[in-house]
């Protein structure tokens, strides 16, 4: 037999270590057990909670119908990551946009919105605040410049005389939008920088292709718009790419304000940048501090970015559909040709004074803007207070879309809504009506458009000179017929189609 050690044999202090690790490893397996439970417990209790107050905001508020949705996952289906309401009739847009305006005049806090913003400044992306009505005001009196005396009518038809030149050469089928943006983009350097650009301009180039590449890559969104909280952890090659693209952006309108205020001069305002200085220098003269500290060097980028760059694509794909329709409706095309020749004679170039003497060109714009909804739904709005629309019940911090397609095919307002029809917004003597009250591409109350004024006289003149100059046809000779695509969530455009000109003398 074994002498014991410690009392025990060594078999016996075998079993017994054994027999003591089995017991802890139980007590470990009993503590996992436990733990499990406790978690899965307050996982049940957080999705209970969630459950309980989902139903509760049920019976607090009337909601208006939509699509059924999981607590705080949502319905990955649908366009928005958090809560959500569409107007879809007249009827409720005023009421929230124009009635309640206030309570509706906020805009959501979105990740890729704050990259291009710089968190929030400016004035298409920033909070209903008295900084973003003070900066709404200033920037609404630099744009006013423009629509006094012939500033505008002469940046357009100068640009428009230089482009037509190099247009003129082609001899075959081209897509003609390559040069309407070249006309948008060459206005706006000029108004907001005060440069006339060389037409083959390396920096007018890059800015025409980086608008093209970031309204790619919002097409199909991003993950980081849904999980703000994931660029701490993780961003995506999209992503990435899109910080990219707006450092760029942002980069090249800080160094054109940058030489502005550089050469600054307050007896010399020679573009939208010196307006807004010059907002600035009269703060500072007249000691409102509080005014200064709304126009720092990075709330003017801000205002100068949402003029610059919310004017190009809008006006481009606006200009795309327009084209589109002459050269679809050539009776149209040739009778906005007549009015044109009648009102300017021979040799005059399309000036804001001739507007009145320009209504059917005119209507055939705001029908395009009608039919191509170039905005399909707009900026989204959100409620800074609980408020109502329709019957419904909408609580703070909802997200509101106006659906301006919607608005514009209602057939309660247009008749043969599918019909391209400038005599819509004509008397019978053949001038302007009154505009139709579903007609609102430039979206109303608090947050209208701040450029409306101006982006439509430039529209007008620059439709004006196109086709004074140039006859627009297919290049088959057979009648086209519009084909769309969406290039951004919820907007359409035409099919780029290939033309050919004639010279018109």
């Amino acid at each position: 037999m074994e002498v014991r050690k410690n009392g025990l044999y060594k078999d016996e202090q075998a079993v017994t270590v054994v027999s003591m690790a089995m017991k802890r490893s139980g007590m470990e397996l009993l503590d996992v057990v436990k733990e499990f439970f406790s978690l899965q417990t307050v996982a049940v209790g957080f999705f209970i909670g969630l459950l309980t107050y989902q139903l509760y905001n049920k019976l607090k508020y009337k909601s208006p119908p939509g699509p059924w949705s999981l607590p705080l996952i949502g319905n990955y289906k649908r366009k928005c990551p958090s809560k959500a309401v569409f107007l879809n009739s007249l009827d409720v847009v005023i009421e929230a946009m124009v009635k309640k305006k206030s309570d509706f005049a906020d805009r959501p806090r979105t990740k890729s919105g704050d990259m291009f913003s710089d968190g929030g400044k400016g004035i298409a992306f920033s909070p209903y605040s008295a900084t973003w009505k003070f900066q709404k005001k200033v920037a609404g009196k630099a744009l006013r410049y423009y629509m006094l005396g012939s500033r505008l009518e002469d940046m357009v038809n100068d640009v428009c005389g230089k482009i037509f030149e190099r247009m003129s050469q082609e001899k075959e089928p081209f897509y003609v939008n390559e040069y309407t943006g070249k006309i948008v983009i060459h206005v706006l350097f000029n108004m907001c920088f005060g440069q006339k650009c060389d037409l083959d301009s390396k920096d007018v180039a890059r800015i025409l292709k980086l608008d093209e590449e970031i309204v790619e890559r919002f097409n199909s969104g991003f993950i980081e718009d849904l999980i703000p909280g994931i660029t701490y952890v993780y961003k995506t090659m999209k992503w990435r790419e899109l910080e990219d693209l707006a450092d760029e952006l942002l980069t090249f309108i800080r160094k054109e304000v940058q030489k502005h205020k550089d050469t600054f001069e307050e007896s010399n305002i020679r573009d939208y940048t010196d307006s807004i200085l010059m907002a600035r220098a009269e703060a500072e003269t007249q000691e409102r501090v509080e005014d200064v500290a709304m126009l720092t060097d990075v709330y003017i980028v801000q205002i100068i970015a949402d003029i610059f760059l919310g004017g190009l694509e809008t006006t481009m794909m606006t200009l795309d559909w327009f084209m589109a329709f002459m050269v679809a409706f050539p009776e149209y095309q040739e009778q906005c040709q007549a009015e044109i020749d009648q009102a300017l004679g021979k040799g005059k170039s399309p000036s804001a004074s001739d507007r009145n003497n320009l209504c059917f060109t005119e209507a055939c714009m705001m029908e395009t803007m009608r039919k191509g909804s170039v905005a399909a739904i707009g900026i989204p709005h959100y409620t800074i207070c609980d408020s109502s629309v329709g019957g419904f019940d909408i609580p703070k911090g909802t997200m509101v879309f106006n659906n301006y397609w919607a608005l514009h095919n209602d057939s309660n307002f247009w008749k043969d809504v599918d019909k391209f029809d400038p005599y819509r917004y004509l008397t019978k003597d053949g001038k302007m009506d009154m505009k139709p009250e579903s007609w609102l591409p430039f979206s109303a109350g608090r947050r209208v458009c701040l450029g409306e004024p101006v982006a439509r006289t430039e529209l007008l003149l620059i439709a004006a000179n196109m086709l004074q100059n140039f006859n627009f046809k297919t290049s088959s000779g057979v009648k086209h017929k519009v084909t769309t695509k969406f290039n951004a969530p919820g907007n359409e455009l035409p099919e780029p189609h290939k033309v050919i000109i004639e010279k018109r003398n």
